[in-house]
């Protein structure tokens, strides 16, 4: 799915709100989607990849974690993929784990982001098609924790 129809999408954020959709959040930091909770925190991090380069994924965490840490928040980062006949989303959530260990243990503590997702564009479509808010059981039905 490409980053302007992810953004189009009437996502489920119930009483949360949109905070960003696609622009600066922090300097040279631009996630396709942020939702702030109701007393304003920083809840979700959407990113919404085309291609399957594992960098791109990667990119995406250390980002959001970094972002996560400056602004002392803990959301969740969801990232939503386009799967290929070659990848996956549990290959992308595999692939990821290690880093966010490896990242959690240089920083000598948990990471700032809650949890991280991985969900295909497609079950992320069903998930709004279906009306389910965001974080709810039935919508983490539909990803693979990393």
């Amino acid at each position: 799915m490409k980053d302007s129809e992810f953004k189009a999408l009437p996502h489920c954020v119930g009483a949360n709100k949109i905070a960003s959709c696609g622009t600066e959040v922090a300097k040279g930091y631009k996630p396709d989607l942020t939702v702030s909770d109701t007393n304003g925190h920083l809840a979700f991090i959407f990113e919404c990849e085309q291609k399957t380069d594992r960098k791109s994924f990667l990119g995406d965490l250390i980002k959001a974690e970094k972002h996560a840490e400056d602004v002392r928040e803990h959301p969740v980062l969801v990232i939503v993929m386009q799967l290929y006949k070659n990848t996956t989303a549990q290959q992308i959530a595999d692939h990821l784990r290690p880093y966010a260990k490896w990242i959690a243990r240089l920083k000598g503590r948990s990471l700032n982001l809650t949890d991280i997702l991985v969900v295909s564009d497609e079950e992320y479509k069903h998930s709004v098609e279906a009306t389910e808010l965001l974080g709810s059981q039935e919508f983490r039905a539909r990803t693979i924790p990393v």
